[in-house]
């Protein structure tokens, strides 16, 4: 059974973090995928409003905030938001810590402080630093927030996540970290597109190099890992191919006769 779709993480797969944009290697071989009818999605952790466009491909759809709101181009596919009262909980946390935090929605995402660690983690979007108005962002909690993002190693995820239910850390930086609702990742976005188009497992093919990747690589038929990858995503991997340096994309898309 041939592979009907494929699922690319961006930074550090499609392009590397030293470029801006795709090659035009990476670029023909994502025209010629669609030319031959399978469906190309990017998996990211960005906002809807952060994901790259890259000029000669148009994307069939997008799973955003690692998962937790997916989308085509004629419907949502997907929609997690993160629970109020674990919401609430972080940021109370997070005041305990003195780390502002940043909130992200469908359309907008805004701050209840500065954080210099949190500026950089925004600039490999790159995004500017939203807006740190407390009023304003008192009341753009009340809508759907599908992103909470952090500053701290691992070391701290707990003192994060004290007393929050339902929210889980995933992290592709060492210095900061996306959190989430818990019943949402990759792998259960991939789930649900795949019902929407009535594909299996064994049709979906997946590229990624973070920790946010490893549970998509895992679940579908094919996945691969780049070689800039970390080891515990190329543990779970099918194949480990180039890095993204050296489009590593392409090289495993030929390894398997795909192009």
């Amino acid at each position: 059974m041939g592979i009907k779709i494929i699922f690319f993480d961006v930074d550090g797969t499609l392009k590397s973090f030293n470029n801006a944009g795709i090659t035009e290697r990476v670029l023909r071989a994502l025209q010629e995928l669609k030319e031959k009818g399978i469906k190309i999605f990017i998996a990211t952790g960005r906002a809807p409003y952060a994901v790259p466009r890259f000029e000669g491909i148009s994307f069939d759809g997008y799973l955003c905030y690692n998962g937790a709101y997916c989308y085509d181009e004629d419907s949502v596919l997907y929609s997690k938001p993160v629970d109020k009262e674990d919401l609430y909980q972080f940021l109370k946390n997070a005041e305990e810590l003195n780390e502002p935090v940043i909130v992200s929605g469908k359309d907008e995402m805004c701050a209840n402080g500065y954080s210099e660690i949190l500026d950089e983690y925004l600039s490999f979007a790159p995004l500017k630093y939203p807006s740190n108005n407390l009023d304003y962002f008192n009341n753009y909690i009340e809508g759907d927030i599908y992103q909470l993002l952090a500053s701290g190693t691992p070391e701290r995820d707990k003192d994060y996540l004290k007393g929050c239910k339902n929210l889980k850390i995933a992290r592709w930086w060492q210095h900061a970290s996306d959190v989430t609702h818990d019943n949402c990742s990759k792998s259960i976005a991939i789930q649900k597109v795949l019902e929407a188009y009535d594909f299996t497992r064994k049709e979906a093919m997946a590229f990624g190099d973070g920790g946010n990747d490893q549970d998509m690589i895992e679940y579908v038929g094919l996945g691969v890992a780049m070689e800039n990858a970390a080891e515990a995503v190329k543990a779970v991997a099918d194949h480990v191919t180039d890095s993204a340096e050296e489009d590593g994309v392409v090289t495993a898309l030929k390894h398997f006769g795909i192009l």
